[in-house]
């Protein structure tokens, strides 16, 4: 067996519950038997509603939840500009869980967002700070700027306030932060959502210095405080940005892009977001393989999070994540055949001899049917379909625009999009661009999308296979990812009732804009054809829908990512009353059951 240098593990994920965070933080002590074991602290006590401009805006919904210095600890020059109330509740958090990290013998780590975009009343006190413009002109309502880090202000604040972070958590090792993308942004950057932009007085400055600049302000401030921080970055950059970056790292200093100093090992619960508990143990075991022939120290990401720090994985299969990692590390194995037995061993382990086999096939199985998702269905998204355009709870219309004021306030204010108008009547309107499969044709005669069918009947099968495991150790564990499992394949199957109800919409405009038709006394048994699709569409997405509640009231809302409160709810995270939303997109769906009937000629047999 290979051996491998010992890693630092950075264990990841936005829990606010203490209670929580205290048993994962149990759980990851594990790992502390093959290096250093860091938890992230940075998570707020709750979104940054201040920032959100008046009426609301879809892509302040991305930053809201973004982990930053200034608000934990802001300088002096920003705390003015930051609610005192709200950096004390994240302040109090971030400190309650360092202390329960101090109660584990493990390390911190702090996830962040650099340079993120400030208020405009900043802007206007220090108008020679004003950076780049970062929000996506497609997704915002309101234009928003991020301090320049060319100005040595920027990077002095910076420093001041990483000193302050660490000075009250001393146990900070790794300082983690992504850019250019759901809030920060860099002059000049090729990846500025609005173009490459920023003031003059530093557009000629090489991109490579600029974050060589950044990281040295970082680290700068983790000395100021008194510790030797370890600095990784990701974000969006162009090829050449990258290289530039590469070759001008400061020591000690990382970016993840293609770097060879990092692992990262995620869980489904990013991937399969909204849905939570579902173990796909070949995955883990393959980006554990990325540890061969490293000599030198390597961070592994524990990525526990879901999607904007809106969610994260439940502790089970947390707890099973780690076993997975505390396994392969106490005697590695590298290859093909090792992923395969190891996997095997594992789980044995879990459900013992009687179960082993089966749950071994299942692990597989699943695999092979996510694998199949991404390489057939790569833009069919279970978040941006079935939670930011709200396709989970929101009624599936063939005229959208006949839904009133009422129907439609349950669900409408929290789709993704600008216009008010497109979010009621544009099904596929994603985050500001219509977006169909790869290899869908919108002019087909049928346009469903039958991959999505395939995809479907494996999931359940799947899930079928693990509820045979009720019996087996854990057996609730595996009920529940059964649900889970089910769910997902559920809101895929929404993501194809919208899409194709939409293509029949664009295609039939005229005739829906028009006035209704007389129906003609023809002798024809089908009706029109376009009808008859329709009506099996609708019926499918009602069916679908009367399936997510038994779900959902079979296991409560253990493996959907949900608010816990209504004022919660957002863009990104659905409501607690899922449930009760989804019964009403079944109640209105039947009230305009014969909307289309209408524009089409109807059967007669």
């Amino acid at each position: 067996m290979a051996a491998v240098a010992r890693p630092t593990f950075v264990v990841n994920t936005p829990i606010r519950d203490l209670g929580e965070y205290r048993v994962l933080a149990k759980l990851a002590v594990a790992l502390k038997r093959h290096g250093r074991v860091e938890m992230n602290i940075s998570s707020l006590a709750e979104k940054a509603r201040h920032e959100m401009p008046a009426g609301g805006s879809p892509w302040h919904e991305y930053a809201a939840c973004n982990p930053t210095p200034a608000r934990f600890f802001p300088d002096e020059m920003v705390a003015p500009f930051v609610p005192e109330s709200f950096v004390k509740k994240n302040r109090e958090l971030l400190l309650a869980k360092a202390d329960i990290l101090r109660e584990h013998g493990l390390g911190a780590a702090f996830w962040s967002y650099e340079p993120n975009f400030l208020p405009e009343a900043f802007f206007a006190a220090y108008p020679a700070l004003r950076g780049p413009r970062a929000d996506h002109p497609r997704r915002s309502r309101q234009e928003e700027f991020a301090p320049c880090v060319d100005a040595p202000e920027t990077r002095e604040m910076t420093s001041r306030m990483v000193a302050d972070l660490v000075r009250h958590v001393p146990e900070l090792g790794t300082y983690f932060f992504k850019t250019n993308d759901a809030g920060p942004g860099l002059c000049w950057s090729d990846w500025q959502y609005t173009g490459a932009n920023g003031p003059s007085t530093c557009r000629h400055r090489p991109m490579g210095q600029r974050v060589h600049d950044l990281l040295q302000s970082i680290i700068r401030g983790g000395k100021a405080g008194g510790a030797d921080l370890t600095v990784h970055m990701t974000g969006n950059f162009s090829r050449s940005e990258l290289a530039a970056i590469r070759s001008n790292l400061p020591t000690n200093s990382f970016i993840r892009e293609g770097g060879s100093d990092s692992i990262s090992i995620g869980s489904c619960a990013d991937a399969l977001y909204p849905v939570r508990g579902v173990l796909n143990v070949i995955t883990v075991l393959q980006s554990l393989q990325r540890l061969k022939g490293r000599t030198k120290p390597t961070t592994v990401f524990v990525d526990l999070r879901s999607f904007y720090d809106r969610g994260y994985e439940r502790l089970g299969a947390s707890q099973k994540i780690i076993e997975i990692i505390d396994d392969f590390l106490a005697a590695p194995a590298f290859g093909h055949i090792a992923i395969l037995e190891r996997a095997r061993a594992m789980c044995h382990k879990w459900v013992g001899p009687t179960h082993d086999a089966a749950l071994f096939e299942i692990m597989v199985e699943l695999h092979e049917a996510l694998k199949y998702k991404n390489a057939a269905l790569p833009r069919v998204s279970s978040i941006y379909g079935g939670v930011s355009l709200r396709y989970v709870t929101r009624p599936l219309l063939v005229l959208p625009e006949r839904l009133t004021a009422d129907e439609e306030g349950y669900f409408l204010p929290h789709v993704f999009n600008v216009s008010h108008e497109r979010a009621r009547l544009d099904y596929i309107d994603v985050h500001g661009t219509r977006q169909t499969p790869e290899w869908v044709t919108t002019d087909s005669n049928d346009p469903r999308i039958w991959a999505i069918d395939t995809l479907r009947a494996r999931l359940n099968n799947i899930a079928g296979s693990l509820e045979k495991l009720i019996d087996a150790p854990d057996g609730t564990y595996w009920r529940k990812m059964a649900t889970a499992v089910r769910v997902y394949a559920n809101i895929l199957r929404s993501c194809g009732n919208f899409f194709a109800v939409q293509i029949i919409r664009d295609r039939n405009a005229e005739r829906f804009a028009g006035e209704k038709v007389a129906v003609k006394a023809q002798a024809t048994s089908t009706g029109h054809p376009e009808l008859a699709m329709l009506n099996e569409i609708m019926r499918d997405e009602l069916d679908n829908a009367s399936e997510m509640i038994s779900l959902l009231q079979r296991d409560g809302l253990d493996v959907i990512c949900h608010a816990d409160g209504p004022e919660d709810e957002d863009t990104f995270l659905l409501g607690p009353d899922i449930v009760k939303h989804i019964d009403r997109k079944r109640e209105i769906m039947r009230k305009h059951w014969l909307d289309a009937e209408a524009y089409f000629t109807t059967p007669n047999k």
